[in-house]
């Protein structure tokens, strides 16, 4: 299977300017100490990250001794710091293209070199997101003139070429259109708007013509997609994701009197836009002021003010609103958090029985309309936080009021000679817990047995938010935010716990423990949510105590053991748009047999340290529709002790493991939990830990994994594969839904790769199974149809269509020798057989390309596309690029685009 499609989504085009933030990266004083000798380098990939935020990495999760102190970063990350156990750097703005940063560590004789790349989550350079060879020479870039920063559409003209290509006629055979809105519909036929120009082979929309575009298309994101063609022989394909944005965004930091911060000039905010993916850094000024260059969408944004020393904690979250053009956001800055916030402003008291600055949003638009809540379910009291007490204190915050962000700083004194701190982390919302029904087990089994899949729940776009973060506490990241919507995975609820080793901060002085827990009701007053954290001395003796074995923390890592990236696609569409890999994470669930060739790494802490643990459990729980299920977690038997890994006290490690097969898991609705459990013994007590305490297990902080399943193991579906060859690991592992379209509305069609195990990728984002795509289980390689109403392999295309080709020119000779008696009379055998195949493949595709489930289909250029959408004889076939008798030209749907990797194959991209 070979394809080549180049994807332009050319979206944040400007980068803000960028000064430090105050913390500088520690310098190296090699020069006034020897050099040791020897010294030894050890070189490391991190897994990626993204732009516009703080990182803080496990010094002991990196291999590294805890007393390593010296941090020098390179490349695109200038800002670096080692505290608290810890290596901490800051992203730079996301400026639409990935970036790399290394950070070279030294520790005593040993120097560390660490590798990462910033992942850009709106790409904007071209890339080529075709399945033909990675070696295969690049395509002509596409230049795009008139897009303001962000890929904004102003209603300036725009005008398209193709880089080092003119006086190529291309009028004639170019086509374009545009996709928006939530069913990406086609909005927008682009070949009623511009107009070309043969000098430089560009095409060009006046501004009349994109003021009428601007009237037609709903704010947000849409797509110009362009089939750029002089004939079968040349085309290239271009899609290039632009905004239609209307709202400014500014703001400012304040004193808790209220008063602008003045000390901060130079300092980084973050930016993060939950829905929208834009990631921007912004600068503030002398008075604590900053405006971001580009426009923003409606949707829910984090705002950060950039600090490795206190990291996360000084944050807002707020919404954006329909129909904003000016949108302001203050953020309050507390004391005592080592951030100055001006000589004047600290002189200042507030008067008497007057409130504090809160950090707050004014704009104008309007906000969601009212919710339909039955009284007895609004504003329903949480559980309280227990009191202070002795050896422990308490942080929450309630958020209630519509917009108004509620935040409670963290100031905890950890006394001298303190062994252990405990942890507790709640957060809690009604918001989606008491207005998402659940469903039975029974409901949801009825749903899968019907095959059909369900309909999509249409989310709310402003929903409340949280957000903690705990610092000081060693070697230990407790920091986190997101909307409550992720809350209905736990009934509304989430619990994180950990137990924390402070023998060593403590021995000789104590040890001070902030942060900050907040929490917004966003875009009502309604179903208020809550965010706790609670401190307790001397975890580690009350754990010893215990009859239970409780799991700290479970993560996957990407990428494995064998350097390949895993789990969630590199190259990506848009979440919800787009013709890329669809974002998300995937797991491939063996319903047969174990697979151990790409596995997955897996890190385990648990509690007490000195627990005996004996067995390792991986288990599978349903969500469906982000409502909670009454079905309970199946488990394997298969003890992953048996796999390859190391202990230490209170750590599993193991390098990569291979999922067990779930013989008695049917194919999830949805997404899957993946869970771990313990066995083992404390204090010679035999005892299992609590799968629904803290044993979720995380990638990249999110525990819901989209589960795939090999379709060639589904019986009515096994005998439909071609193809000789599958790639090791399984190359047809599918979404349900997949395997649900290619098992209904009467579908024969005969198919071969989808994607690979776990969706194993090379570095550069390529599919192992070497497809550019085919990474999201939802993308499908089909024989074409054989004119026989059938897909056999010959006139499906195999052998580069070689077969196919032959019956073109057999057509063509018979065509020929008629011309040549000059008679008017067409009725060969090959010719009408290639009628036949031209017309079976022209209503096969025209059926799936208007189903509202098709996100585009690729079909072959060359000969391919000459028959099927000109209805001609290739220009090298005996008669010459004459229409073929009794075809017509084709009016292909503009979801269909022909490609030149497409000759032994058709391709669908499919939405669900």
């Amino acid at each position: 299977m070979k394809k080549t499609l180049i994807s332009m989504v050319l979206l944040l085009g400007a980068l803000l300017s960028a000064c430090g933030d105050g913390t500088q990266p520690q310098q190296s004083d090699s020069a006034s100490r020897p050099a040791p000798e020897p010294a030894s380098v050890k070189k490391s990939q991190l897994q990626d990250v993204k732009p516009a935020e703080v990182v803080s990495l496990s010094l002991k999760d990196l291999g590294l001794p805890a007393d390593a102190d010296e941090v020098t970063p390179s490349g695109a990350v200038s800002e670096a710091l080692i505290q608290d156990g810890q290596l901490r750097f800051v992203t730079p703005d996301d400026i639409g293209e990935n970036q790399e940063a290394e950070f070279e560590i030294r520790s005593g004789a040993t120097t560390s070199v660490f590798h990462v790349v910033i992942r850009s989550q709106r790409p904007t350079s071209a890339f080529n997101f075709g399945d033909g060879p990675a070696d295969a020479p690049p395509l002509p870039k596409l230049i795009v003139e008139g897009l303001a920063p962000g890929n904004v559409v102003t209603g300036a003209p725009l005008t398209f070429r193709m880089q080092g290509i003119s006086g190529m006629n291309l009028k004639d055979n170019s086509h374009g259109y545009i996709t928006a809105g939530d069913n990406n519909d086609i909005a927008l036929i682009l070949d009623d708007l511009w107009s070309f120009n043969l000098a430089d082979s560009s095409f060009s929309i006046s501004g009349p013509a994109m003021q009428r575009m601007l009237d037609t298309l709903p704010i947000g994101d849409f797509f110009m997609t362009l089939n750029l063609s002089r004939d079968s022989e040349f085309g290239v394909v271009y899609d290039i994701r632009a905004t239609k944005a209307e709202a400014k965004l500014s703001g400012r930091l304040l004193s808790e009197q209220g008063a602008p911060v003045t000390s901060l000039a130079g300092r980084k905010v973050l930016l993060e836009g939950v829905n929208t993916r834009m990631r921007a850094v912004a600068v503030l000024d002398a008075n604590g002021g900053f405006a971001l260059e580009r426009h923003v969408l409606p949707g829910v944004y984090f705002l950060t003010l950039s600090d490795l020393h206190y990291p996360n904690v000084i944050r807002t979250s707020f919404p954006v609103y329909e129909g904003s053009t000016q949108a302001q956001v203050t953020m309050v800055v507390p004391p005592g958090l080592g951030v100055d916030t001006g000589a004047n402003t600290a002189a200042q008291r507030a008067a008497p029985d007057s409130a504090a600055a809160q950090s707050s949003v004014t704009q104008d638009g309007k906000g969601p309309p009212p919710r339909s809540i039955p009284a007895g379910k609004r504003m329903s009291p949480s559980t309280p936080p227990a009191a202070d007490g002795v050896n422990r204190a308490v942080f929450s915050a309630t958020a209630a009021e519509q917009d108004r962000l509620v935040s409670k700083k963290i100031d905890f004194q950890v006394p001298v000679g303190t062994e252990s701190v405990g942890v507790r982390i709640t957060v809690f919302s009604d918001e989606e817990s008491l207005v998402i029904p659940e469903i039975s087990a029974a409901e949801l089994e009825k749903l899968k047995q019907s095959e059909v899949p369900p309909e999509k729940r249409k989310e709310r776009k402003y929903i409340d938010t949280w957000s903690y973060s705990i610092v000081g506490l060693p070697d230990t990241k407790l920091s986190a935010n997101d909307l409550a919507r992720e809350l209905r995975f736990y009934r509304g609820k989430i619990t994180k716990t950990a137990c924390v080793d402070v023998a060593e901060q403590t021995r000789n002085a104590a040890l001070n423990i902030s942060g900050s827990v907040s929490a917004i009701n966003i875009g009502d007053d309604l179903l208020p949510t809550t965010t706790t954290v609670e401190l307790i001395l001397e975890c580690k003796k009350l754990k010893s105590a215990s009859d239970k074995i409780r799991v700290l923390s479970a993560k996957f890592s990407s990428p494995n053991k064998n350097s390949y990236p895993i789990i969630s696609p590199i190259t990506v569409g848009d979440k919800d748009k787009g013709n890329g890999n669809l974002a998300g994470l995937y797991l491939s669930i063996s319903q047969s047999k174990s697979d151990n060739t790409y596995t997955i790494p897996l890190e385990i802490r648990y509690s007490p340290t000195d627990a005996n643990i004996t067995e390792v459990n991986l288990g599978i729980a349903e969500l469906f529709s982000g409502a909670p299920l009454n079905s309970s977690t199946i488990f394997s038997n298969v003890n992953l002790l048996t796999q390859a890994h190391t202990k230490e006290p209170g750590l599993i490690k193991f390098p990569g493991i291979s999922l067990p097969a779930f013989t008695n898991h049917t194919k999830a609705l949805e997404t899957l939990a993946i869970t771990v459990r313990l066995k083992g013994s404390v204090g010679g007590v035999a005892v299992n830990s609590d799968p629904a305490e803290g044993g979720w297990i995380e990638f990249g902080g999110v525990n819901k994994f989209t589960p795939l399943y090999l379709a060639g193991d589904v019986a009515d579906l096994s005998l439909r594969r071609y193809g000789s060859k599958r790639d090791d690991g399984g190359d047809s592992w599918a979404t349900r839904e997949t395997i649900s379209w290619l098992r209904s509305g009467g579908r024969r069609y005969r198919f071969n790769d989808i994607s690979s195990q776990h969706v194993t990728q090379t570095q550069s984002g390529r599919s192992i199974m070497e497809h550019a795509g085919h990474s999201d289980g939802r993308q499908i390689d089909m024989r074409y149809a054989d004119g026989e109403k059938g897909y056999s392999d010959a006139l499906g295309g195999q052998s580069n269509g070689e077969h196919i080709k032959q019956l073109i020119n057999a057509a063509a000779t018979e065509v020929d020798k008629v011309n040549k008696r000059r008679t008017f009379f067409y009725d060969g055998p090959k010719l009408a057989e290639l009628r036949h195949w031209i017309e079976e493949n022209r209503e096969m595709i025209r059926l799936e390309a208007a189903n509202s489930s098709t996100r585009a289909i690729y079909i072959g250029q060359s000969f391919i596309e000459d028959a099927l959408v000109h209805g001609k004889f290739p220009r090298d076939s005996v008669t010459g690029p004459i229409e073929i008798p009794g075809s017509y030209a084709w009016e292909k749907p503009a979801k269909v685009v022909p490609e030149r990797e497409h000759m032994d194959h058709w391709h669908i991209s499919l939405w669900n």
